[in-house]
């Protein structure tokens, strides 16, 4: 008499080699996962290295080497302008960068598909303030008084008109300069699909 065949199944060991090579594939990012991480990663760095060289030595070295301030200034005012027409060009290519990797990862509803696309859209609105608003009363200020500007009390009015708008355009700058630090560590440990396990589903909120 024969006995009934039982259905076979699979040892502990050969389901968790299968479940091994279904995580390995899972995690193994695709063409355009990679075109995304390497994008990213270059905007973003040609961004912050620009904003980070700028203020710890463009700015400080134009007024200390240079004989008046107002040369300094001058030359800081032109290499800051053209810092704000790239951080409004490369904002809007991040966000758009940013925007697909979310996609990817699954992550739009999640907060870290929130903030990865709202901090380059915050530091492209910081740039686009700088720019037309900001550069422009500095610009508008110089351009009424010129040398002047450094021979006025410093409780004068004036002066102290542009001291504040200056201010302005180092807490703009400081700004972008910390979100972009923080978008690199957020894109690194959450986005990156190169990252062993890394990704975000939208069911992690």
């Amino acid at each position: 008499m024969m006995m009934p065949m039982l259905p076979a199944t699979a040892s502990p060991a050969s389901a968790s080699a299968r479940r091994s090579v279904s995580l390995t594939h899972e995690n193994h990012p695709s063409l355009v996962d990679r075109w995304l991480v390497a994008s990213q990663s270059l905007v973003l760095g040609l961004w912050f290295g620009a904003m980070v060289f700028f203020s710890a030595a463009v700015a400080p070295s134009a007024f200390g080497v240079l004989p008046t301030r107002q040369l300094a200034g001058t030359m800081v005012n032109s290499v800051l302008g053209k810092l704000e027409w790239w951080g409004v060009v490369c904002g809007l290519l991040l966000i758009g960068i940013q925007i697909g990797m979310v996609i990817r990862a699954r992550a739009f509803t999640t907060w870290v598909g929130r903030l990865s696309i709202g901090l380059p859209v915050a530091m492209t609105l910081a740039a686009a303030v700088s720019k037309f608003v900001v550069s422009r009363e500095l610009a508008a200020i110089r351009a009424k008084l010129g040398p002047l500007l450094e021979s006025l009390p410093l409780d004068d009015p004036t002066r102290l008109t542009f001291a504040t708008w200056h201010q302005y355009s180092v807490w703009l700058m400081g700004f972008s300069i910390l979100a972009a630090a923080a978008l690199i560590v957020l894109n690194q440990v959450w986005l990156n699909p190169a990252r062993p396990g890394g990704g975000v589903s939208e069911d992690n909120t």
